[in-house]
């Protein structure tokens, strides 16, 4: 994911971002080097905290941990929990970030 594609996203989720922070992809193993230079994941700072986004094998890969709101974004068949997404492409990323922001404040340690 490029930095513009990554902007987009959150610019058409309606998030603001405060800071871009690229990181290690995290799915693939340390044997795939080009794959993880080609491919870096993201923490993105926000107005809700952190969030981690980059691609995995065939999905975009969303943990909202570091923030405080919990719960599913999507009733769609996918990878989830109450503080992670993978979402099958762009499309469903911005969506899942706009369903993201309506989820309850939890308190979370």
């Amino acid at each position: 994911m490029t930095l513009p594609e990554l902007t987009a996203i959150f610019l058409l989720a309606g998030i603001e971002i405060k800071a871009i922070v690229p990181i290690e992809n995290e799915y693939w193993p340390r044997a795939y080097v080009e794959l993880i230079e080609k491919n870096p994941w993201y923490l993105v700072t926000t107005e809700f905290g952190v969030i981690k986004i980059g691609w995995r094998k065939r999905v975009i890969s969303i943990e909202w941990s570091q923030t405080n709101r919990r719960g599913e974004v999507t009733h769609d068949d996918v990878t989830k929990g109450d503080d992670y997404v993978h979402a099958y492409g762009y499309g469903s990323a911005v969506t899942y970030l706009t369903n993201f922001k309506r989820l309850p404040i939890k308190e979370v340690s």
